[in-house]
């Protein structure tokens, strides 16, 4: 076996695909944008204040079922697919005798490419970035064991949660020394001011500001966003996802998913049975939590969120595997999607950000939720067609030609 790095693989022929893979990430596509939607009329900072409770009647309850059962949960689905997709291409690499790290590697940084443009000059909700950069830490696993990823997994995914509750009981000891609770609220009330300030003239920036406006905007809510020290907290949890995907991967229970028909019935079991209730009670008491301001009982509830996230995440993937089997042909239209799913998901960033943005059609802020929501719905119907009738004429989706071809180093094959 050669380990020439002249020796390069193909992409995978659709005859050898998993089918099932494909049909999640198309859901996945979904919840993806049932959840960005809201941002697109948000400045992003928004993120940090949690719910947005000044909405009633139909708006509140399109956001706060998002907020329960929506957000997160598909973060964490495209996650477990992202470290499940490097195993596949890991070994298949290896087989067919390529420096495969190197691969890997290149393919990254394609990724990273794609995801910055994305993110400063299209949408700055972008994800695609952070995938790639926390992806260079798989290699780290590459001959990792199934157990050993599965502990892993989990221990990165619950260090935001004690990082919480680490801030948590910090405030509660400062308070007790002499001024300490005093001089804490003022910090922390000074950074809520300039949250406040940096939102508001975001909304406006948004709203009316022209696209190098918009631009130089982006790029200094992802520096308040990740480098004021978001990144602490969103490395680990992906990591942990990634790792979980991957072992999930190496397992082989979706090469084989009918043969571990009993493991996706126990990932319903487990999942809704502990992701219901902890998404009601996060539904409940979480739209009042203050990120901010770190208390036992926000540390609480944010752990319950995470559990919920994941818990809800494998429920999800182990229902569409379920149904799949049992012959739910309807579940193969969103295959296509999902093949495509880079293309889809930049394409929808394209969309909404020149409808709702001041350089676009103006309409920021416009329409409530559940308006955007049924404009997102729409949307996605179009990309389950176009996907559909795309493939049919051509072996991958624009992006993903591109994405692959700049990995590998070759122009791939294009046209049917």
């Amino acid at each position: 076996m050669t380990t020439s790095t002249t020796v390069l693989p193909s992409p995978v022929p659709p005859a050898k695909r998993m089918v099932i893979l494909d049909v999640i990430r198309g859901f996945a596509l979904l919840g993806i944008l049932l959840m960005n939607i809201e941002y697109f009329q948000r400045a992003l900072q928004n993120l940090m204040l949690g719910f947005n409770s000044d909405q009633a009647g139909i708006d509140y309850a399109v956001a706060w079922f998002s907020f329960s059962f929506i957000q997160g949960k598909f973060y964490a689905m495209f996650s477990l697919l992202f470290g499940l997709g490097f195993i596949v291409f890991m070994d298949r690499a290896l087989q067919r005798g390529v420096a495969a790290k190197w691969l890997f590697s290149r393919r990254l940084l394609v990724l990273l490419c794609i995801g910055v443009a994305h993110l400063f000059l299209i949408w700055g909700g972008d994800i695609l970035h952070l995938y790639a950069a926390i992806g260079l830490l798989l290699l780290l696993f590459v001959q990792t064991p199934v157990k050993r990823l599965w502990h892993w997994g989990l221990a990165l995914y619950l260090v935001p949660s004690v990082l919480m509750w680490l801030g948590a009981v910090a405030i509660l000891a400062a308070q007790q020394a002499p001024d300490g609770g005093a001089e804490m609220m003022a910090g922390f009330a000074e950074d809520r001011a300039k949250l406040m300030a940096d939102i508001a003239k975001g909304e406006i920036i948004y709203a009316s500001g022209g696209y190098w406006d918009v631009v130089q905007w982006r790029i200094y809510e992802w520096r308040e966003l990740y480098l004021g020290g978001g990144i602490v907290f969103f490395v680990p949890m992906i990591l942990g996802l990634f790792l979980i995907g991957a072992a999930l991967g190496r397992a082989n229970v979706f090469a084989d998913s009918k043969a571990h028909s009993g493991l996706f019935s126990r990932m319903m079991l487990f999942g809704y049975g502990v992701g219901i209730p902890a998404a009601l009670i996060w539904g409940v008491f979480g739209t009042e939590v203050d990120m901010l301001y770190p208390t036992v009982r926000t540390a609480a509830l944010v752990t319950l969120s995470n559990v919920a996230s994941l818990a809800l995440c494998l429920a999800y993937i182990g229902t569409l595997v379920t149904l799949y089997h049992r012959g739910s042909r309807w579940l193969l239209h969103l295959a296509p999607a999902g093949r495509m799913a880079l293309t889809n998901y930049l394409m929808q960033s394209v969309v909404f950000s020149l409808l709702f943005y001041g350089y676009g059609f103006g309409l920021y802020g416009d329409f409530g939720r559940a308006a955007i929501t049924l404009m997102a719905l729409s949307l996605y119907g179009v990309q389950l067609w176009f996907s559909q009738w795309w493939l049919l004429r051509y072996r991958l989706g624009p992006m993903e030609w591109l994405w692959r071809s700049l990995t590998y180093g070759k122009m791939q094959p294009f046209a049917r």
